[in-house]
């Protein structure tokens, strides 16, 4: 669905903290330990929405802080009718905090960013402007990134990666800097470290996708939530993400194409065994061959197995279990 500008004016309004308005944009932020940027980061918010002509919401969510996070939030909350908030019991991730961000949002556009002040929120009229040209999802490049060398270039490897694999062209899959059409976003399951290949996951039902360069700056307060055992995780969903794009709607179809190099195998090791049979070897020989044989026939039946298994799976099963409801504590609604 494109999105007229001049219609799209039509339906703002000048008074964005009227709730009862239909809301344009919603603002989804994960937070964990960042009770120091939180009230700046509204600052910026708000500096930002003066060039709004639109309602708008600020859904902040917890992701299980063990700081005075949730108690600054509910602080400012008595000051800033536009806020809401979800509080997480522990913490479950920056993929979960966005999908049920999502899962809250009102508006028709989401735009989510990090809460640690490294992304700017003078960027997201920008993002907007992009939504307005027809794109369902505008991604942010941090083309000029402030971070440690070490974890600018295993992300620049992550989304070679991930560009090559999925088709989908982005400089900068990590950048939590991005705009999306709600009904292209709140539809998909997800988990692990995944909301970074939302783009990837969204485009499988043909949304538009596209990429500008936002602003980065250094982190200002507290520690980077990002370590190296995050590195594997990302990685190991990189290859998961493949298996979801390329066969999720018919997993046996991936289990055929793995059961095939052990199906070469067992044709090579019964060739083998029947040559010792026949050539009179070593009965040794043939025995090995046999039992290499019955060991790999026995991979490929176990393959196959699984994927008429994942078959029935896929075909009465929505995943829904990804969506964690369960995970919230409490909420906060916007001020009537």
């Amino acid at each position: 669905m494109h999105y007229d500008l001049s219609q799209v004016k039509i339906k703002r309004t000048n008074n964005p903290s009227n709730p009862t308005t239909c809301l344009y944009l919603s603002i989804v932020i994960p937070l964990y330990n960042e009770e120091e940027s939180v009230e700046k980061l509204l600052s910026e918010l708000f500096e930002a929405g003066k060039q709004f002509e639109f309602a708008y919401e600020i859904i902040l969510v917890d992701d299980g802080s063990t700081d005075r996070t949730w108690e600054t939030i509910e602080r400012l909350k008595k000051t800033t009718p536009q806020l809401r908030a979800i509080k997480f019991r522990r913490n479950y991730g920056q993929t979960s905090a966005m999908v049920a961000g999502f899962d809250y949002a009102k508006g028709e556009i989401i735009v989510t960013m990090d809460g640690d002040l490294q992304n700017d929120p003078s960027d997201i009229p920008m993002l907007l402007e992009k939504i307005e040209e027809g794109y369902d999802i505008v991604s942010g490049w941090r083309k000029d990134r402030k971070d440690h060398v070490f974890r600018v270039l295993p992300s620049r490897v992550a989304n070679a990666i991930i560009s090559s694999t999925t088709h989908i062209r982005l400089h900068d899959y990590g950048c939590s800097m991005k705009a999306y059409r709600a009904e292209c976003v709140k539809s998909l399951k997800a988990y692990g470290e995944m909301h970074r290949f939302f783009p990837a996951l969204a485009s499988m039902t043909g949304a538009r996708v596209t990429e500008v360069p936002v602003k980065h700056h250094s982190r200002k307060y507290g520690v980077s939530k990002y370590g190296f055992e995050r590195i594997l995780k990302v990685f190991s969903d990189i290859f998961a993400m493949n298996l979801i794009i390329r066969f999720s709607s018919n997993p046996l179809k991936g289990f055929v194409l793995c059961a095939v190099p052990f199906l070469f195998l067992t044709l090579f090791f019964g060739g083998l065994a029947l040559l010792a049979l026949i050539l009179q070897w070593t009965a040794g020989k043939a025995i090995f061959f046999m039992v290499a044989t019955a060991l790999t026939g026995m991979a490929v039946a176990h393959l196959l197995t699984l994927g008429v298994v994942s078959e029935l799976v896929v075909s009465t099963s929505d995943l829904s279990h990804t969506r964690m409801p369960e995970v919230t504590k409490k909420r906060i609604a916007q001020r009537a």
